[in-house]
């Protein structure tokens, strides 16, 4: 073999290896972070729920539930915190709200209370960029780039982390997606409602529209829910009719089902199987929720194929995955295979027959 072909071998073995590592270990991990400006929309249905009517003191049955979450990307929060913590973490503002009414919207007078949804919750999460773990940050001195959470509009509403409240201590586990490269094993999720975090656990792998997800299952256990102050119910719906008012507890359990495509971490699906009651004196009395209430169909192919919502592209995990698993898997592999093809080929020696001359 010539010096130039083999320095020319070398050229391309090294070339290539250091294609492959860089690849692999640089691009992929700086590729593999939630976008700090993401935008999403999801439509879950329950279509025969039952719920306590507060307007008419009674049980409702056979109601259709619709819940619409909301999540914007906060892109100088993300920026600022990502500084100040040393890693990178992006910071998202979630609103959830649900009705029995499709397309619900707020009211445009705050004090026109019968116009409210059933349940309205927001909030401000800080997520770690490749973990989707929560991350805390509650800043002080007027800083309300902090996580939060409420039942309301009204900004003094706001409930702060406190690790001394049975309310809200802060986030924790993973809240809105699961780490890239997500595995066959329990993680811990986020529940609103009771605003702490449980285990979920992987189940199967399964399709949803042609794309691969792996599914988890968690399950809350009944529990009373924390209050802010008594909660308190006209006497006769308990059994006490001769109390204008007694407090109550309020309970709730859930088997909540994610479908998650692996590579990106991202929600494809979820659905819930919730049960909330209104309890007096430990005893279930009246039923304050009951539903299984899922992703509709549009929601779920939006976050397969992609769409485009009110002039911004949201969803399409499965392109998305698709280029993932080019840059982390095929591309070094092939890269790194082409290297070692190169250089190999400068360390093989020429074999000799036995009558002296080279083959």
């Amino acid at each position: 073999m010539g010096t130039r072909r083999r320095a020319v071998l070398v050229g391309l073995g090294v070339f290539f290896v250091a294609v492959a590592a860089l690849t692999r270990f640089y691009a992929m991990p700086a590729l593999a972070t939630a976008p700090e400006g993401q935008v999403a929309h999801t439509v879950s249905v329950g279509s025969d729920a039952t719920i306590f009517s507060v307007a008419d003191l009674k049980e409702k049955t056979g109601v259709r539930l619709e819940a619409r979450r909301t999540v914007r990307g906060d892109v100088a929060a993300a920026e600022k915190i990502s500084t100040a913590l040393h890693r990178k973490v992006v910071v998202y503002d979630t609103a959830v709200v649900t009705d029995d009414s499709r397309n619900y919207h707020f009211p445009k007078n705050a004090s026109e209370t019968a116009d409210l949804p059933l349940s309205f919750v927001q909030e401000r999460v800080v997520l770690d960029a490749r973990t989707g773990e929560a991350v805390r940050w509650n800043p002080s001195g007027g800083d309300n780039s902090g996580e939060y959470i409420t039942t309301t509009l009204a900004k003094a509403d706001r409930l702060r982390p406190d690790p001394n409240s049975a309310l809200f201590k802060g986030h924790e586990g993973l809240v809105l997606k699961f780490p890239f490269a997500t595995k066959k094993t329990t993680y811990r999720f986020w529940d609103t409602t009771l605003r702490k975090a449980f285990p979920i656990h992987y189940k199967s792998e399964a399709t949803l529209d042609g794309l691969k997800v792996y599914v988890f299952e968690q399950n809350i256990p009944r529990q009373e829910v924390p209050l802010a102050k008594p909660l308190l119910v006209p006497g006769k719906l308990v059994g006490q009719p001769g109390k204008a008012s007694v407090p109550v507890q309020r309970t709730y359990e859930n088997t909540r089902t994610l479908w998650i495509e692996p590579v990106t971490g991202a929600i494809i699906k979820g659905k819930e199987q919730q049960l909330a009651t209104i309890a007096y004196n430990g005893e279930d009395k009246l039923t304050a929720t009951q539903v299984s209430i899922e992703y509709d169909d549009a929601t779920v192919r939006k976050n397969v194929a992609g769409a485009t919502e009110n002039n911004v592209a949201e969803g399409g995990y499965k392109s998305k995955a698709a280029q993932l698993h080019l840059i982390g898997f095929w591309i070094p592999l092939g890269t790194l295979l082409c290297g070692v093809l190169a250089l190999g080929a400068i360390v093989r020696r020429p074999r000799r027959g036995t009558d002296g001359e080279v083959q």
